[in-house]
């Protein structure tokens, strides 16, 4: 991922490495090179749980959860089980860092994010879910390696942004 000013982009795959293999100078029906098996896909991060509309979770970022590399800050994943058309709010509030949340699932070409729509520094997200399937919910801060205490919750429907601006 890349960060922006205002968030995360998603980053294309800009090319995937050649393989080189020796090619016979005359091909004969006879010898046909094997196919090669297809490359496995890097492992996803290990979800940290599940979360369900309605639902609130406390818990805490810090030195044992996933790096996002390019943006040195600390995350969780938490699953999130949506269905075609539902609206759903997640709220991720903090009073220990800058809470900055964004969504990954199927159906979303460009993941929705958030910094500051909950107000005070709080992340609020509201978004019609494309396809039902299960959704990534990405738990972060703006700050690099910030660590602390903080809450998730999902509900059903849209709620406002918050005109509450974050003071840091």
């Amino acid at each position: 991922m890349e960060r922006t000013r205002t968030g995360f982009k998603v980053r294309a795959l800009a090319a995937l490495p050649l393989l080189m293999l020796p090619v016979p100078c005359s091909l004969t029906a006879q010898h046909k090179p094997s196919p090669l098996p297809p490359a496995a896909p890097p492992a996803p991060p290990t979800l940290k749980g599940a979360i369900a509309p309605g639902a609130t979770i406390r818990d805490s970022l810090g030195a044992r959860d996933v790096v996002l590399a390019a943006e040195s800050t600390y995350a969780q994943p938490w699953k999130l089980a949506g269905a075609a058309g539902e609206i759903v709010t997640i709220d991720l509030t903090s009073d220990a860092f800058d809470a900055y949340e964004f969504l990954l699932g199927p159906g979303l070409d460009r993941p929705p994010q958030d910094d500051d729509s909950g107000g005070r520094c709080n992340a609020r997200l509201t978004v019609r879910l494309p396809r039902t399937g299960d959704y990534t919910i990405v738990v972060t801060s703006t700050d690099k390696f910030a660590t602390g205490p903080f809450s998730l919750s999902v509900s059903v429907g849209a709620k406002p942004k918050s005109l509450n601006p974050c003071p840091r």
